[in-house]
Order: structure tokens, then sequence, then C-alpha cells
């Protein structure tokens, strides 16, 4: 449910975090500052538990982490070691991307690089002073570097709930930043729900909440049905503190679907916890509307300035990016009606096999379109469900209009394919839409959304109407 001033209602135990350090301070002077911020007082029991740990559950953290992540295994290692923070020939990545120090910083510490990965964690926090996870990981690895290392026991304060809570939010960032698929792995793959693209849709977006992770794609395709995409951006996300799957306003899930950017809202309007500004989603869809689902103002925008990134989950549904990486959405052209698919898990797949489904559908689309541009009712009917819901009304309700602004169409200009969606979920649904050339309207051209699903092996309409 919006606000009064249009912004929907989040609230987030993120939200009210403090600004971390704004530059990197001394070593000494940055072991006292822990007991200051109640981020970094749980650093002892962080990503490198030391080897005689006494806390169920964290002492393998580190080894889990870098056996799922693909890192080189080693021995356990001992961190209660003097060790000097070296000022010269540390080699440190040269990105405008914290998760790529994040990477080095563990890489180093599984090769046995101690000094190496305290010093790419300092410039780190230099330059990112709000990425909270690089400041715990530099704040530990100080800590473990020390003679006298601060132990997880010996205080109370250190193991209050939400202390805890916020270190297993930290953990959780850490493993999804470092399990993420690798470039190289996703090359020549697609998301199995783009079905079809025309030239015309320009971006296609797919966000993949079990890793954390947005794609999006630069759409290359040509007129022959193959789907040629490029990866222009891959970038870690947050979805809603229950996770995935929204039924109801309040219930602080995301939603999983096929959706569709709206509108571009900059930052300067909105309230600091947008972060630079906003793509408006269109939930509820069609289907979600069917399926009593409710709630509102479900979009992808950035990070309040006191943080960097919030927690893998943390929203009340929003799909949440950094602010940079937000800022460079925000600058692309052409955003209005872009896919984005939100999924529990994303399969991927290659573009053929992609072109199969695609093959599969076409015929039912052209089948409509033919009695589209036919002037029997009946034969338009057949490719209706007796499901068919439009603005709270049935199917019979509707039939008048639907066959009055459907039928007839054979001597006017055909519709264009925009795109093709498949999602699946208790039922399997086709999402198409198409622009409409005999029709325009002060914002531009005319488009038609409709939504397919399967009944008795057949395709049928559930809903149609103007985007």
């Amino acid at each position: 449910m919006k606000s009064r001033r249009g912004v929907p209602p989040h609230t987030s135990p993120s939200q009210t975090e403090a600004n971390p350090a704004t530059a990197p301070k001394p070593h000494a002077w940055r072991l006292k500052w822990l007991g200051l911020v109640g981020l970094l007082m749980v650093v002892v029991a962080c990503l490198w538990w030391w080897a005689d740990s006494e806390q169920p559950g964290l002492e393998n953290t580190w080894q889990d982490i870098r056996f799922n992540s693909g890192l080189p295994s080693t021995p356990a290692l001992s961190w209660r070691l003097d060790l000097d923070l070296p000022t010269e020939g540390s080699q440190v990545p040269n990105t405008s991307d914290p998760e790529q120090f994040v990477r080095q910083i563990y890489a180093q510490l599984g090769e046995g690089e101690r000094a190496q990965a305290l010093a790419t964690a300092s410039v780190l926090v230099a330059r990112f002073p709000n990425f909270q996870l690089g400041q715990l990981l530099y704040a530990d690895l100080l800590n473990i570097s020390s003679s006298q290392p601060v132990a997880w026991s010996d205080s109370e304060e250190l193991n209050a709930p939400s202390l805890r809570k916020r270190l297993d939010e930290l953990i959780l960032e850490s493993k999804r930043r470092l399990q993420r698929d690798s470039a190289q792995s996703l090359q020549g793959k697609i998301p199995s729900a783009l079905t079809f693209l025309s030239p015309q849709q320009t971006y296609v977006a797919a966000v993949d909440a079990s890793k954390s992770r947005l794609y999006w794609f630069e759409n290359r395709s040509g007129p022959d049905g193959r789907l040629q995409l490029h990866l222009v951006k891959e970038t870690y996300i947050s979805v809603g503190i229950n996770g995935v799957g929204k039924d109801k306003e309040g219930d602080g899930k995301t939603p999983l679907g096929v959706y569709f950017i709206l509108r571009n809202l900059p930052g300067e309007g909105l309230p600091d916890l947008f972060g630079v500004g906003a793509l408006t989603l269109n939930y509820p869809n069609a289907v979600d509307l069917m399926r009593k689902k409710t709630g509102s103002g479900i979009w992808l925008h950035g990070t309040p300035s006191a943080q960097y990134a919030r927690a893998p989950e943390s929203t009340d549904g929003c799909v949440v990016l950094s602010n940079p990486e937000m800022q460079r959405l925000l600058q692309m052209p052409e955003l209005r009606m872009t896919p984005v698919v939100i999924a529990e898990q994303l399969e991927w797949v290659n573009a053929d096999q992609a072109k199969q489904s695609w093959d599969a559908f076409k015929p039912a689309l052209d089948k409509w379109l033919k009695a589209r541009n036919g002037r029997d009712p009946q034969a338009l009917k057949t490719h209706y469900s007796p499901r068919y819901e439009q603005d709270g009304q049935s199917l019979d309700q509707v039939w008048p209009r639907l066959v009055q602004t459907t039928l007839g169409h054979g001597q006017s200009q055909p519709l264009e394919l925009v795109s093709v969606l498949n999602w699946k979920d208790q039922e399997l649904n086709m999402v198409v839409t198409m622009k409409d050339p005999n029709q325009t309207h002060p914002q531009g051209a005319s488009y038609l959304r409709m939504y397919w699903q399967k009944e008795n092996g057949q395709w049928r309409l559930v809903f149609q109407g103007p985007t």
C-alpha cells in the first residue's frame, strides 16, 4: 500500500543503521573503534573463526564458504599471530566494485597470504567506507592480527541477539557474493523464462533470489526468433525480509513472476531509503489479481546513503541494488516496458532450447491472430479460458466488448510482436506483449498484453488488455 506521498511503506532493521567509518584508521585506533560501532562488535565471531574456537556452528564458516565458492582448499590456519600492515607492493583490484575486493581477500586468505589480505581490506574500506561487509572483514583481520585478539566469549555484549543477527546477515551476504556464477559460466546461456524477444525490445532483466543476483541483458536478437542476448550487468541485490513468493500486502516478500518496468523515479523526489532512484514494476499483474494477491509499490531501487548494500533478505518486497549500480540502470534509455523475471532460482538454457519453447507456443498465437482478423465470434472464443477475467469481470460479462474490440482487423496493420515470456508455477503461463500500430496515445505507441495459460494441453487466454 502506498503512502499519501505515493511512496510504498518500507521498513527494515537495516534502515536505521549508522554509517560506518568514513575513512580507514590506524591499526590501534580501529581496534578501539570496534567497541563504538555495534556492527563491528561481532568481529571475533566473523567469517574466519580461529582454530580453537568452541562457538558451535561458526568454526567451519570460512571452510564452508571457501569450499562452496571454488577457492583453493588449504589446511586450517592459525590466525593468532602478529601481522604488520604492508604499505608497499600490495596488489589490489583495480575496480569500482567492492565485491571484487571481497573475492580477492578470500582468495588471499585461502592461499595463506594474510598480509596481502589485510592490505586489500585496508584499500577496500578506504574506497568504500559505507560498505559494511568490508568494514567487518577489515576489523576482523586487524583483530586476529593482534597479539591479544578480542574473544567472542569474553563479552556479553557481543552475544546480543541483534548483533548476532547482523553478523548472520553479513555472513550470508559474503556467501552469496562468493558463490555467484562467473560470467564465463553463463556465456551463451539465457534464463529459460525468455521465449521470444523482437529487436524493438531493448533490454530484459532477471533476478535470482537464491543467489541475490540481478542479470541485465541487452537484446541483440534478430527477427528469426532465436534469442541473442548480451549480459551488460550482473550485480548483487536484496529481496524481501521474508524471502520471495508474495501473496498479500505486508508479508515482507518479493513477488515471483514476470513483471514490467513502468516508470523511472529520480532519487531527488524520494526519501533516502530509496537511494538514487527507482524503477516501478507492475505488481500485481493480471494473473496476480486473478489469484487475489494484494500489495503494491514493488520497485527496483537504490540503497540508503548510510549503506553500500543491504542484507540479502531485508526489504519489504522490493528488489534493492547498491546506489552505483542503480544509477547505471537509471541512465539507460528505453527502460519502460523492460521485462523483469523474478525467480527463486533461475534456470539457464541455450538459445536453441529457448527457441523450442517459442516454436511450441507460436501456433496457438498464430491461430488467435487469424481468428482476430476474421469475423466469427465462436472461432475467436475457442482461444479464451472459461476462467478469463478482466477488470473483475468474467468472460461472459466482458465477451460482447471483446468481440467488438477484437474481431474484424483483417484490413488493419498487423500487430507487432514485442516479447513472449514463460512462467511456471501452479500453471504454465505465457506473457505476450504486442504493439498495435493502428492506435496511439499521448505517451506514444499503444501496446496489448496477454496472459495465456495451458489448459488440458491447449493454450488459452486468461487476460488481454492495454499495458
